[in-house]
C-alpha cells in the first residue's frame, strides 16, 4: 500500500479529515465562499450556505467513509487552527469520466487570511496522493468563470483548461469551466511543500 504524504512544517499539517472536524470544516467552508464569490454569484445563493446547512453535509462525508474511497477530505491546519480543506471523489460529470479523468478534484478552499503560504497548494498534493492511491487515473475539477484568482491558481500548478463543455449552474445563474490533470505523481510532487524546498 502506498504511503500518502501529508504536508508537515513546524505551522502547518495537511490531515485527513474525520467526523469530529465537520463543525470546523463547514465554518471554513462558508467563509471561504463568501470570501471567493461575493460579487460572483447570486447575493441569495451566498445568503443560503450556512454553517448549519454545512455541517449536517460535512457529517454525513465525514461519518460515512467509503471502502473504495469515493469521497476523502483533507484539513489544513495553521498553528492549530483550522484554515483550509479539499474534498476529492470519483467524477460527477459524465463528459469529464468519458474523457479519461475519473477522479474530481473539489477546492482547495483557503480563508484569506491564510492565503499565500502555500496552503492550496499543500491540500493539492494530499489529495493528487490520495486519488492516485485510490485507484484514479486522472482528475478533473470545476471552476466558476469568472473566478480569475481561482483559476490563475489551478493554472499554476499545471490544471489544463479543457475542450468540453461549459457547466451552467444554478438554474442559468453561473457557468464554470473544467480543468484537469493527467499525470497525479507529477501533480502531488509539483505541489508538495518539502519537494518544492528539497
Amino acid at each position: 500500500m502506498a504511503v500518502i504524504r501529508i504536508a508537515t512544517t513546524r505551522a502547518l499539517v495537511v490531515r485527513r479529515a474525520g467526523p469530529d472536524d465537520a463543525a470546523a470544516i463547514a465554518a471554513l467552508h462558508v467563509t471561504a465562499w463568501h470570501e471567493a464569490y461575493g460579487g460572483l454569484l447570486p447575493p441569495e445563493m451566498i445568503d443560503a450556505l450556512t454553517v448549519e446547512v454545512r455541517q449536517a453535509w460535512w457529517a454525513q462525508i465525514l461519518s460515512s467513509p467509503q471502502p473504495d474511497a469515493d469521497e476523502v477530505a483533507f484539513l489544513a491546519e495553521l498553528d492549530g487552527k483550522p484554515v483550509g480543506f479539499s474534498l476529492g471523489n470519483a467524477q460527477r460529470a459524465g463528459d469529464l469520466a468519458a474523457a479519461g479523468f475519473d477522479g474530481e478534484f473539489r477546492g482547495p478552499y483557503v480563508v484569506r487570511a491564510a492565503q499565500g503560504r502555500g496552503i492550496g497548494r499543500a491540500l493539492a498534493a494530499a489529495m493528487a496522493a490520495s486519488l492516485q492511491q485510490a485507484g484514479y487515473r486522472a482528475i478533473g475539477a470545476w471552476v466558476l468563470r469568472t473566478n480569475a484568482p481561482g483559476r490563475r491558481f489551478v493554472e499554476g500548478f499545471g490544471g489544463t483548461l479543457l475542450d468540453r463543455p461549459e457547466a451552467v449552474r444554478g438554474r442559468g445563474r453561473f457557468t464554470e469551466v473544467a480543468y484537469g490533470w493527467r499525470d497525479l505523481p507529477s501533480l502531488a510532487r509539483s505541489c508538495d511543500p518539502a519537494s518544492r524546498s528539497a
